[in-house]
């Protein structure tokens, strides 16, 4: 597989490819960064929704799949994120390569990657458009999609409280707004204000263009930058992530809902004691790359895996949860520890959670513990690499971070910390508790 090749093709308009000659298909996505904002969240999220479902070559949603149909089921898709602080809007089409498509007598193989990228970009420069806006229909139906997206999360309570946690968490803050946006946000959206937010995504976003699969992307790469280097452009807009500054005191918050399961979150953030000081010859509370992979590590050895310390004490040994999980978020430096956990144990399991950090900040774990943690990164890692959108997700999160490596890049930076003891401790003892988030049924009792 080559490494990311990237390049700006217009102002604040970035083309990157990787080739992986494993896979039969092709993928191309454009995605447009930009600061993650309550007020512009929702009508961002409808955009890519609308703009997938028809174009001016096919104006609506049945010609276009017939057309998609007829490319050996080709896909077309919208997908709207967040990394940090930025929400991201994407549109992606994924083809197979023109090697597999039939040989036509007389005419060569069909040319299903150019066909696949001549749809994108008319979807993407070429939306249908009724007085001064999107078509009223198309725009009604997309909001629904997205209304009904943001209200599924309801029905999972892990998600909802992971959320929720996120919001208290990162009060204040860009990350605390949801990147599918508000059911009153999406209600709000006019086929005008659409039509007006995808114009200035056009304008001012970061745009990141990502095309994975078994393709040189040579003529993808010409056509690319034919159609983006005739765009207008204004000023791009600078979108990027703080780190979250820890609270004064613990914020502790309590919400109850009919629920058959409580559900505990804790939210970490990490201190100035992250920087590894004379180990590495840096101030303390400037971090390395080293550091931040030790974070990482130290993360999977709390609660990453099957084989932590939470999912070993908190839930194997004590019994007290179904489950408990710990995720690190590079681009804010937060941590959430979560559990599902019955109500009568949501204090003694949030003590005991406290309490196998506590031990790992007086150095209390093994090199097993170690060895099995830096197995479990390895193997996500590798797993990477099994997708196109695996693919894609990782570089647009590395060129996010300002720092594009390989996952291979990434195993061997993650075992040269793994043996550094010292490094790894002072990972830990920079994880801050500043939130509490329980999620409870009606009439629970707490403290």
């Amino acid at each position: 597989m080559d490494l990311l090749n990237r390049k700006e093709i217009a102002d604040g308009v970035f083309l990157s490819s990787v080739t992986d000659p494993r896979f039969k298909q092709n993928r191309v996505s454009v995605c447009f960064l930009t600061q993650l904002n309550e007020d512009t969240a929702s009508v961002n999220a409808v955009v890519p929704k609308i703009l997938t479902n028809s174009c001016r070559k096919y104006p609506d949603l049945r010609e276009l799949n017939a057309k998609l149909s007829s490319l050996y089921a080709a896909r077309l898709s919208a997908h709207v994120g967040s990394i940090g602080d930025t929400q991201y809007v994407e549109l992606s089409i994924k083809t197979i390569d023109d090697r597999y498509a039939l040989d036509l007598e007389g005419s060569g193989r069909e040319e299903v990657t150019g066909e696949g990228l001549s749809i994108l970009l008319s979807c993407l420069f070429e939306p249908v458009v009724v007085d001064g806006g999107f078509e009223p229909g198309v725009t009604e139906t997309e909001k629904q999609s997205c209304i009904d997206q943001i209200e599924s999360e309801l029905n999972d309570k892990r998600v909802y409280a992971v959320r929720q946690a996120t919001r208290l968490l990162c009060k204040g803050e860009p990350a605390a707004a949801f990147e599918h946006g508000t059911v009153e946000g999406v209600s709000a959206v006019t086929p005008q204000s659409a039509y007006q937010a995808y114009q200035r995504l056009l304008k001012t976003a970061r745009i990141e263009i990502i095309c994975v699969g078994c393709n040189n992307f040579y003529t993808t790469r010409e056509t690319l930058v034919e159609a983006f280097g005739n765009m207008e452009r204004e000023p791009m807009e600078d979108c990027h992530s703080e780190p979250s500054p820890v609270k004064p005191e613990v914020l502790t918050h309590f919400e109850t809902m009919d629920v058959n399961q409580s559900k505990l979150v804790l939210g970490f953030k990490v201190g100035d004691a992250l920087g590894a000081g004379a180990a590495s010859g840096t101030p303390t509370g400037t971090p390395t790359i080293d550091d931040f992979n030790a974070l990482s590590l130290m993360v999977k050895i709390y609660g990453g895996s099957a084989t932590s310390k939470l999912f070993d004490n908190v839930r194997e040994k004590l019994s007290l949860c179904y489950y408990c999980w710990a995720k690190l978020q590079v681009s804010k430096r937060i941590i959430l520890a979560e559990c599902g956990v019955e109500k009568d144990n949501i204090e003694k399991a949030k003590a005991e959670i406290l309490n196998q950090l506590q031990l790992l900040k007086q150095s209390d774990f093994s090199d097993e513990d170690v060895n099995h943690a830096l197995l479990s990164l390895q193997n996500d890692l590798k797993l990477v690499n099994d997708s196109l959108s695996g693919i894609k997700t990782w570089y647009l999160n590395h060129i996010y971070r300002c720092d594009i490596i390989s996952p291979e890049d990434a195993i061997e930076r993650f075992a040269r910390v793994a043996s550094d003891r010292t490094r790894l401790v002072k990972a830990a003892q920079s994880i801050v508790l500043d939130t509490v988030y329980v999620l409870t049924e009606e009439g629970a009792q707490h403290d």
